[in-house]
């Protein structure tokens, strides 16, 4: 998704999250943003360049939440809506609407949106027009943007119906969505400037402060050992001690891979463990021939089980690119969990990407909002 990329129900004992790391990488202030949050039917989650993305959650959630407006039929579709918000005086909202499980299907996205109180008419001004988007979904026009957010503050939900029809095809709950805003101006230092729609004030906008520079990483690519690289013993032995489920998913270790990262330094994968639908890897880089250490990846949040620290789930590594991803799935659809990729810059795997969808909603990675973002630099050849 080009504009916007857009509790859980693990079947594996690990986390959806990793614990941050105390050692082999850190995050740069630049990369410091909030936690995401939930307000009531709604979820805000900013990104380190403070770009905020408020999504009704009450689509499909298993948390039950979301209140059906009066007047619309029992079996009336759940539809997600999301206000994107970057950081700095000047920028405006794009909101963007789906009535689909899977919002970049193939359909007649332009319609028609109805904001409706609690007697499920229709409030005054409450109509707006949706236009096709480049995702698959349907966007409002820019035109209407802040008419949109004036009259959505006194609203119950909102009702979508395609092309000219009057017939509500979807909803999504206004509950908890001035609260999703207000949270998005503090943060971005909008309360009570004339830049706010929520809190709004008489200080001038340019006492908004500008959006924070992505950070900049130069990638640096690795090269894979071949596969009839003898593993060695203490990688084998690691194997043993901490991957209980190994053999099972894994027998006799055929699976275990080496990368050259430079300077005397191996990173080795170890294929651990496998659930339902998610499969971890653990990680361990050796210096020497007798020196084999976990290597921790680091997540936004503080630690919590420095155990798993060196462990990452449904693992792609690219060595050309100096990338690791990984994608955690918080149940077997995939439509909730995180995912986030490593880039090597010749010392560390430094965080470069994260998006996360806490609610199981139906919404597709694509649609996930941006948790960390990094203005990459391509692959620079290797000095070994």
């Amino acid at each position: 998704m080009a504009d916007m990329p857009l509790h859980m129900n693990l079947s594996v004992a690990k986390p959806l999250l990793l614990p941050l790391a105390l050692a082999g990488l850190f995050i740069t202030p630049a990369q410091a943003q909030s936690l995401p949050k939930d307000y009531r039917d709604w979820s805000v989650n900013c990104s380190n360049i403070k770009t905020c993305t408020a999504i009704s959650i009450s689509g499909l959630n298993e948390m039950g939440i979301g209140t059906r407006p009066r007047g619309v039929a029992v079996d009336t579709e759940m539809g997600w809506l999301w206000v994107e918000l970057e950081a700095g005086p000047s920028a405006k909202p794009k909101i963007i609407y789906s009535g689909l499980y899977d919002a970049s299907q193939t359909s007649n996205k332009e319609g028609s949106l109805r904001i409706v109180g609690r007697d499920g008419r229709p409030l005054a001004n409450g109509v707006f027009v949706l236009t096709a988007h480049e995702s698959g979904a349907s966007q409002l026009r820019g035109a209407d943007v802040d008419r949109f957010i004036a009259v959505a503050k006194s609203g119950q939900a909102i009702v979508y119906s395609s092309g000219t029809s009057r017939t509500v095809q979807s909803f999504a709950s206004l509950s908890g969505f001035v609260a999703a805003l207000r949270a998005i101006e503090a943060l971005q230092g909008r309360t009570g400037t004339v830049a706010a729609w929520v809190d709004v004030g008489k200080l001038a906008r340019e006492r908004v402060p500008p959006a924070p520079a992505a950070p900049r990483v130069n990638a640096l690519g690795f090269t894979k050992l071949s596969s009839r690289t003898t593993v060695p013993k203490l990688v084998s032995d690691r194997r043993k001690a901490e991957c209980d489920d190994s053999d099972r998913l894994d027998p006799g270790g055929q699976g275990i891979e080496g990368f050259n990262l430079g300077k005397g330094r191996t990173l080795w994968a170890i294929p651990c463990g496998a659930g339902a639908y998610n499969m971890w890897s653990k990680f361990y880089l050796q210096t020497n021939s007798t020196k084999l250490e976990p290597y921790r990846f680091s997540t936004p949040e503080p630690a919590a089980d420095e155990e798993d620290a060196n462990s990452l789930v449904n693992v792609s590594i690219e060595p050309e690119t100096g990338q690791i991803s990984a994608f955690s799935k918080g149940r077997g659809i995939g439509d909730c969990g995180s995912a986030e990729t490593y880039t090597w810059d010749g010392t560390n795997f430094v965080l470069t990407s994260l998006i996360e969808m806490n609610a199981c909603s139906g919404l597709m990675p694509d649609f996930w909002p941006v948790r960390i973002k990094t203005e990459m630099v391509a692959p620079i050849k290797s000095k070994r």
